[in-house]
């Protein structure tokens, strides 16, 4: 191969990694446990993290097949909740609590946990960090309603690092006027996107621009 071409690939590489493009894709296998559904990771170096999963009002065991899907493919254990009522958190910190025991042979020794979700669990994720405890070091909060299906009910940590998602479609959980407030008032490590779509992208496919915000914040926090 031309010398240039291989000098113009490394400097490629290069910076892809610098943006947090990430190393590894795994495999996926979906396996089911009481009240959680489990997207397994296969590949990469065989160690995982976790990321909880809540459901938006009235979602199920299915409805984020392909973006729950699409985040275990980055080498992570997506542990979802099952419930369609996922704003208190206990569901989220029940599946991850399954997890770590059904899974502790393919997990970290200390295995990083993100709670998240969308909607109603989006702002459930905030409750989903304080129930489960000193063990979460992020929230990934999608799209998250804070004010009409759930309400923020403490801050988080203050070493607990939050991103919440928004788009600028979204009539129904908008950033403004509350929810923004809402997520930053509850965290101390605080980043906000904002990207395109409706309120509903995350139930299509793998989410659409929404879910790859999401994906990205899965990179940056859990790989």
């Amino acid at each position: 191969m031309n010398i240039k071409v291989l000098i113009g690939c490394a400097l490629l590489l290069g910076g892809l990694m610098s943006q947090g493009a990430f190393a590894q894709s795994c495999s996926v296998s979906i396996q089911t446990g009481i009240g959680a559904r489990f997207y397994v990771p296969s590949g990469g170096d065989g160690r995982y993290n976790i990321l909880g999963w809540g459901n938006g009002t009235g979602g199920g065991a299915t409805t984020y097949s392909g973006l729950l899907t699409a985040a275990a493919q980055r080498c992570v254990l997506v542990a979802a909740a099952t419930t369609a009522s996922s704003g208190s958190g206990t569901d989220v910190r029940d599946a991850v609590s399954q997890a770590r025991t059904r899974y502790a042979g393919i997990l970290n020794a200390s295995p990083k946990i993100c709670t998240s979700g969308h909607s109603q669990g989006g702002g459930g994720s905030f409750n989903a960090a304080n129930v489960i405890g000193s063990d979460v070091s992020c929230v990934i909060a999608v799209q998250p309603d804070t004010v009409f299906t759930v309400r923020i009910l403490r801050p988080v940590a203050a070493n607990v690092d939050v991103t919440c998602i928004f788009s600028t479609g979204d009539v129904l959980a908008p950033a403004l006027p509350s929810n923004a407030l809402n997520c930053r008032t509850n965290s101390t490590i605080y980043r906000q996107v904002t990207t395109s779509g409706t309120h509903f992208a995350p139930v299509s496919g793998t989410g659409g621009a929404v879910g790859a915000a999401m994906r990205t914040q899965i990179d940056r926090l859990l790989l």
